[in-house]
């Protein structure tokens, strides 16, 4: 494995007080695109982490874990004797679909890329981030030397950006009106995770001065952050407007609009962000995401095999064109491929993942539950397995340990539609017809589009009118 190395700066702190960069005494545009508080080269190097997505999971980061609706079966039971609920309720499949998330985050990415990122993170003043990305690497192989000597020095640089901090304060209180301090101190909050004090100082930075492009961008990518994908968006079109030639700024927006399911527009950014010189691996992976989810499979097959033959041994690669061959019903094919990428890196629980999902398609069901089980293993946060998990479970007729799968599913995110659907299916089973009609709804908030839910709150409101 090539060892990637981190240059660490030794001055943080220029003549004037201002952290980051020596240039903010005599501050212009250029110096701001230079300045590293600006944060300009973020997420676009290879993730849009949301990049969570754990990540579709997600993804850039994981989720916060919030307690799942208890199942209590209490809430307005009936007798169901006489109903069959497989029959007569809809369960959504693993498919390999999940939502709101990116071909290159935590999950989707090998070693390789994930110290890749995370270098680039550390470079552009991410610390936070990359210190995830060092961390899941050393999750996945606690000895690699790369990862631990790359954690050192982002958590040494930590430890120097209070310092840096109160010297931008210092400079603020010397020069209230200077938006580039605003944003420099938003910045190195966002480096250590302070997402709330980030917030406040890019809106008083964009109150000086409201057409600031590198504050856009830095409430753009805090947003994708928060999962804020819209208002993403909306910041990340703004700074467009001030620096419509960035490469890194079309990309970024193409992310945020991929995850919003705005497929033909996040293809339009991509494309502009090519034209303007990012051949990175990571934008052609996601351009196969976004034709998989145009269901324009045969473009995004021909890209993966065109992409293979540049990276044979890349595990991030021969995961897209499965999961495309997954798509495409192309079952056996796909299980040899995501079969390829697990013999080249055995713990990317991504790749393992849809394993499951070609096996659990096959019906072969106990296996499925085996290897999703093998996923959690690698990554125990792992909402999108765990729901998987759970649906197998349930297939299986093993109804109370699939109920506690969706569960911790919902409990590692909160947003997952498909979840609360089947965890629905559970609590009719059980009689409680009231507690599967919130869980119906919650996931019809969520995906508005998901047919499942509306076609089971419906023939459990008839149900429900046909016991009274």
């Amino acid at each position: 494995m090539k060892k990637l190395l981190i240059i660490v700066s030794a001055t943080f702190v220029c003549q004037s007080g201002a952290a980051w960069s020596s240039e903010l005494k005599h501050f212009d545009d250029d110096a701001a695109a230079r300045a590293l508080p600006s944060v300009k080269n973020s997420l676009s190097k290879g993730s849009g982490k949301s990049l969570s997505t754990g990540s579709k999971t997600g993804t850039f980061t994981t989720t916060a874990r919030t307690q799942a609706p208890a199942a209590t079966g209490k809430k307005g039971a009936v007798n169901l004797k006489s109903l069959n609920v497989e029959q007569e309720f809809e369960l959504v499949e693993p498919s390999g679909r999940k939502n709101q998330t990116l071909p290159f985050d935590e999950e989707h990415s090998g070693i390789q890329n994930l110290l890749s990122y995370g270098s680039e993170l550390f470079v552009d003043g991410y610390l936070k981030e990359a210190q995830d990305q060092f961390k899941e690497v050393l999750e996945r192989d606690p000895e690699n030397p790369t990862a631990k000597e790359n954690l050192t020095q982002c958590e040494k640089r930590l430890a120097e950006i209070d310092h840096s901090i109160e010297q931008l304060q210092q400079s603020i209180h010397d020069e209230p009106l200077k938006a580039e301090l605003y944003n420099n101190l938003g910045a190195a909050y966002l480096s250590k995770g302070e997402g709330d004090q980030a917030l406040k100082c890019f809106f008083q930075a964009l109150n000086l001065r409201p057409n600031f492009a590198e504050t856009h961008y830095n409430l753009g990518h805090l947003y994708s952050i928060r999962h804020a994908y819209d208002q993403a968006v909306v910041e990340y079109q703004s700074a467009l407007k001030e620096r419509p030639l960035d490469a890194d700024y079309h990309r970024d927006l193409g992310d945020a609009l991929n995850l919003i399911k705005r497929s033909e527009e996040a293809l339009i950014e991509y494309r502009e962000a090519k034209r303007l010189g990012d051949k990175s691996l990571g934008l052609k992976l996601r351009v196969i995401d976004v034709f998989r989810d145009m269901q324009e499979l045969g473009e995004a097959e021909k890209l993966a095999n065109d992409l293979l033959k540049e990276h044979p041994d890349s595990p991030e690669v021969l995961n897209q064109l499965g999961l495309t061959y997954l798509r495409q019903g192309k079952i056996e094919l796909a299980e040899q491929i995501f079969n390829k990428a697990l013999t080249i890196e055995p713990n990317f629980a991504q790749a393992r993942n849809h394993l499951g999902i070609a096996l659990y398609q096959e019906k072969h069901i106990s296996e499925a539950i085996a290897v999703f089980r093998q996923a959690l293993n690698v990554k125990p946060d792992y909402a999108e397995a765990y729901y998987n998990l759970g649906t197998a479970l349930y297939r299986k007729g093993d109804v109370s340990d699939a109920e506690k799968a969706l569960q911790e599913a919902i409990r590692y995110n909160p947003q997952d539609a498909y979840a609360y659907n089947n965890l629905g299916l559970i609590l009719m089973r059980r009689g409680s017809v009231e507690d599967a009609i919130d869980n119906w709804r919650k996931a019809i908030a969520i995906d508005s589009q998901l047919a499942a839910a509306f076609t089971n709150i419906g023939r459990a409101l008839r149900l429900s009118r046909n016991q009274d």
